[in-house]
């Protein structure tokens, strides 16, 4: 009977480690996920950092073109001049939040894909445990139903079905 007993122990304890093994998925899980959206966050400031470097670097390129225009700002050659720096400082800008953005969407997908991916791990604990159990269960039944039915040990010896079989002179 102490078998029996090691077997149910085991059920136990794979239930147990099973706990566990889906708690830690969930804590990896969230850790990695608060990882990305913070790394997602950072390329978002990089890229609107990004943008306010290359507008500040067309603002000193119109400038330093006023200055070399010696305040000639009405030259309709250096307004035009200074409409295309305004224009490339803008696409500069915007291509850099573009970028920024872009980086952080990757990372923030990543983050939802890592959170998919660990339910799934949890189901499929799920799974295997009751796998285990129901296998567990069918073995202690296979070996321990023997014992109700009246077959001890190796099946070497069968128990009688009722008493009068086992005194055929009728003692009882």
């Amino acid at each position: 009977m102490s078998g029996m007993w090691i077997g149910i122990a085991s059920l136990v304890l794979t239930v147990a480690g099973a706990a566990q093994q889906k708690k830690a998925i969930k804590a990896d899980a969230a850790f990695s996920a608060q990882e990305q959206i913070a790394a997602a966050l950072r390329s978002r400031a990089v890229g609107q950092r990004n943008a306010a470097g290359e507008r500040k670097q067309a603002r000193l390129v119109s400038s330093t073109l006023q200055a070399r225009a010696m305040g000639g700002g009405q030259d309709p050659g250096v307004v035009e001049l200074e409409k295309d720096i305004a224009g490339e400082g803008e696409y500069r800008a915007l291509a850099a939040l573009y970028a920024g953005d872009d980086e952080a969407l990757g990372l923030e997908r990543a983050a939802a894909a890592g959170g998919r991916s660990a339910r799934a791990r949890s189901r499929a604990v799920n799974y295997s445990t009751a796998g285990t159990i129901l296998e567990g269960s069918s073995r202690m039944y296979n070996r321990y139903a023997d014992n109700r039915q009246g077959n001890y040990g190796s099946g070497s010896y069968n128990a009688p079905q009722d008493y009068t079989q086992a005194n055929s002179g009728g003692a009882y």
